[in-house]
């Protein structure tokens, strides 16, 4: 059984795996599929906080940035919580093919930089 630290651990370190992958799909181009993966770098990081929060050690199963924030102990500003918000879209953008159009014709380098640098 794994104690409360190593689900934390695990979290992050997975977090840290998708950061990296998110890097290099930005150095191939692959900006769709970057912002996705920034998605789930902050959404595995969020779920760290969620559990060092909790009792339980099993985070909630959603992709929502807000909702998951909203259960932490975390204090960010307003700018950050919004933040989240668009983070958010970047997730269900990918998985909904009206959506995910949409992302591809936005999705510019410029946009990850700018977007995903904040």
């Amino acid at each position: 059984m794994m104690t409360k630290q190593e689900h934390i651990d695990f979290w992050k370190n997975n977090s840290h795996e998708n950061y990296n992958t998110a890097i290099y799909n930005l150095n191939g181009k692959q900006y769709v599929f970057t912002l996705f993966l920034f998605h789930l770098t902050v959404q595995k990081l969020l779920k760290a906080h969620w559990i060092r929060d909790n009792i339980i050690n099993t985070p909630p199963f959603t992709h929502d940035l807000k909702n998951i924030y909203a259960q932490t102990d975390l204090d960010l500003e307003i700018t950050q919580i919004d933040f989240l918000a668009l983070v958010s879209d970047w997730n269900f953008s990918i998985r909904y093919p009206d959506y995910k159009n949409s992302l591809f014709r936005k999705a510019t380098k410029e946009y990850v930089i700018t977007k995903a640098s904040n």
